[in-house]
């Protein structure tokens, strides 16, 4: 059974088109987005709690000093070329 839906345009009038596979396709990946509306993201206990496990790792703060010192140390790079030069 061939599905068809009403085209109302100024070429085609009011003519019947065969809705076909391509069709529902480009209809579902171009259909317009309200971004007004709020997101609502429903989840079971199971995949807060991992949804949760993911955002505290990803976003702890981490510390090392010893980078941090390696990072932000003081280079004198006049003493460097005198170094060299000897």
């Amino acid at each position: 059974m061939k599905e068809y839906k009403l085209v109302e345009t100024a070429e085609a009038g009011n003519l019947p088109m065969v809705v076909n596979t391509w069709t529902k396709v480009k209809n579902f990946l171009c259909r317009e987005i309200d971004f007004s509306k709020p997101i609502v993201l429903e989840m079971t206990a199971k995949e807060e709690k991992v949804l949760t496990e993911v955002h505290d790792f990803l976003f702890q703060e981490i510390k090392f000093p010893e980078l941090h010192d390696f990072f932000f140390q003081e280079i004198n790079i006049f003493s460097w070329f005198k170094k060299k030069d000897k």
